[in-house]
Order: C-alpha cells, then structure tokens, then sequence
C-alpha cells in the first residue's frame, strides 16, 4: 500500500509556523520504514519548504502543490460571488479559528474557474512540483445551514441551468426534508426538486473541473482531487461517477474523527441541524440519514472504498484510489487515537494507498510510528 503525506503551509497570505527540523525528522522516520509516494504540500504563497521539497525530491516522491480552487484563493483575488437562493451574498460559511477562510465563490462560473488558473501562475508556479492537489472543489456543505446548501443562484448559473424555484424546495416532512428515499451506488435517490438541485450541481462542479483538470494536464501535471466521503460528497456537487475519470488518484476524505468541514460526524450533524433548531427533529433526521446509508454500521467505510472501487473497475479507470485518514491530532477537532489509526488502516485496506492527512506539523511522532505499524 503506497502512503503519502500532506504538509499545510498556512493560509494563501499568512504562513503557518513551521519548524523545518522538525519535519525533516518526521520524513526521515517515515522514509526510514516505507517510501513516500507523495506529498501534498500548500497553500501559503510565501512558505520556505525548498528544503523540505529537496530531501523528499531526493527520495523519489512526487511533490503536488496543494491548490483550494474555490475558497481561500479569494484572499488574492476577487472571485465572483456564491449567491443563495434569497438573492444575497453567502459570506463566511464556518469559523475554524485558524486563517482558513471558508469563504466560498461560485464553482460554476467560468470566470472564477479562470480566475483561479491566473492565481496559480502569478503566485505558485515555480516549476518544483509534479502535480497540482486540487481542494475546495464544491460548493459550501451545510455547514452554513440549509442557506448554504441551496446555491448557487448568482446571474450565472440563473440563466444557465434550469434551477428549481424556492417554492419548490419546501418540505413537509421534518424527519426527512430532502425526501431522501436510497444511497446506492455512491448516489442519492430523493425529492425531485432537491435531486435536480444536487444534479445541476455535479455537473457544474464537473464543468469546471474538467477545465482546470484539462489545463494542468496540458502543462504536464498529474492530478489529484481532494473529495468529501461519497456519502456527503452529493451535497456539495461532487459526483464520484463523473469526477473519476478526470484524475490520477482521488482522496476521499475518509474522516471519521473529525468535529470540522469535511469530518463525517460534523457534516452529518450539520446536515441533521440545518432545518430547524428542535433537538428531537434534529435526531430524527440523523437517524433516517444513518438508516439509509449504513453510517453507523461498522463496516461503512469499507462500503465507501468498495463504491469507488466499482466505478474505477466498471468504467475501466486507471485512477489510483489513496483514502485520506486523519493521523495528525489537533484538541477538541481531531482527537485521533492509535486504535483509531489502526481501525482506519484496517477499513481502507482495499485502496491503492492512504494519504496521511491533513497535516503532517501536527502530526504526534507517536501516531506516525502507530501509522507505520499498521500499514506494516
């Protein structure tokens, strides 16, 4: 099983502290056991990590640079704007406490998809890297509540899809707004209003992609794509069945630890959450979710692998499958333990590899070493 890592550099404009020691002592542990296929290193434009760059060039690891195509770029650039369905601006959609922005533009207008290549000319493109870790490839999750989750409707995307009207996305069941009915396939079956909404969101999301997927490949990068678990993946435009075919390997966020965006805990809360404040509804709509999609049976995220595993082999795919787990360990927001560690080696065992996420400077030596142990 090949094993690469991440390494954040801190926000597009304000460095993370990074101790270059340090890490060179995590690698070395590492290269020491096993061979770092890859490493995804981003996104802060003014971040010293040559000499990381060069110890790991020097071990025979691919370097991707890790590029959040429709949020945090906005910090070096004026986006078009995520419109809700109100009309109004969708500012910052989440907190973290940290510089990350969380500020989300419209995935489906070209301009932006344009916007962002520009971006990575003028501040990233150096020549140093073998491939490009496209993030932040969606639309906003219901981290914002149901506001977030039902964009874009920005004078682009009114005038090219035909989206549905605000009436029409009124619910009368409390327990299952959306009317979801099945998860099969890594794809929802639901109300026809929601269904279409979430259709014209892949397909937007695919657009776009195809296009920077098309550039990068054109100035001979490979390509990864930082994805959400497919079970909440459908909610933010990204479609497994479409999306695979663009890249090289595909992460799935596999995060099954997390209390942030793109933990499977967290988005499912959110999801339960966003249609109104009773605790009681907000239980039943988790619980329908979990009946659904086996979410809380122990062998969900084996299903998960098995569901992308069958697309790449079905469609004749040469896309590696590299499932991201959390290994770093961060208070109160990823509180990864080594049986953890162990259980998430053990469940993404049929993948191509594991993506040690997300981020190698918070990393415990201790859950690297557990990491290391388990992967054998």
């Amino acid at each position: 099983m090949e094993l690469s890592i991440q390494l954040f550099t801190g926000s597009a404009v304000n460095p993370d502290n990074i101790n270059t020691q340090d890490i060179l002592n995590k690698l070395e542990m590492i290269c020491d056991r096993t061979k770092i296929s890859g490493a995804y290193i981003g996104w802060n434009k003014d971040a010293d990590v040559s000499v990381i760059i060069d110890y790991l060039k020097k071990k025979g690891t691919d370097i991707y640079f890790w590029l959040p195509v429709f949020s945090e770029l906005s910090l070096l650039t004026e986006f078009e704007p995520l419109i809700g369905i109100d009309g109004k601006k969708i500012e910052k959609v989440y907190d973290s406490g940290s510089d990350e922005l969380f500020v989300f533009c419209c995935p489906a207008n070209p301009k932006n998809v344009k916007l962002a290549i520009e971006v990575f000319e003028k501040h990233y493109d150096n020549g140093i890297y073998d491939g490009i870790f496209l993030d932040k490839i969606r639309y906003p999750s219901f981290i914002g509540g149901l506001g977030t989750i039902t964009s874009c409707y920005c004078d682009y995307c009114c005038s090219t899809f035909d989206l549905p009207a605000e009436n029409e996305l009124l619910y009368t069941d409390i327990k299952n707004p959306m009317g979801i009915s099945k998860y099969t396939d890594l794809r929802y079956e639901m109300a026809p209003a929601y269904q279409k909404l979430f259709n014209i969101k892949a397909q937007a999301v695919y657009n776009s992609l195809e296009r920077l997927c098309s550039y990068f490949k054109g100035r001979g990068y490979k390509i990864c794509l930082d994805l959400f678990a497919p079970a909440v993946a459908f909610f933010v435009g990204q479609d497994y069945h479409k999306l695979l075919e663009l890249t090289d390997i595909v992460k799935p966020m596999l995060y099954n630890k997390t209390n942030a965006p793109a933990g499977l805990p967290f988005e499912i809360g959110a999801y339960a959450g966003s249609f109104d404040s009773i605790v009681e509804n907000a239980i039943a709509r988790r619980n329908h979710f979990t009946r659904i999609t086996g979410y809380d049976d122990k062998d969900f995220i084996k299903k998960e692998i098995e569901g992308i595993n069958t697309i790449i082999r079905q469609n004749g795919l040469k896309t590696r499958l590299h499932a991201g787990i959390e290994i770093n360990y961060v208070k109160n927001i990823a509180p990864v333990t080594d049986q953890y560690i162990k259980d998430s080696v053990i469940n993404v065992k049929e993948a191509d590899g594991i993506i040690a996420s997300w981020n190698l400077n918070t990393m415990p030596e201790s859950n690297i070493k557990c990491l290391l142990d388990a992967i054998g």
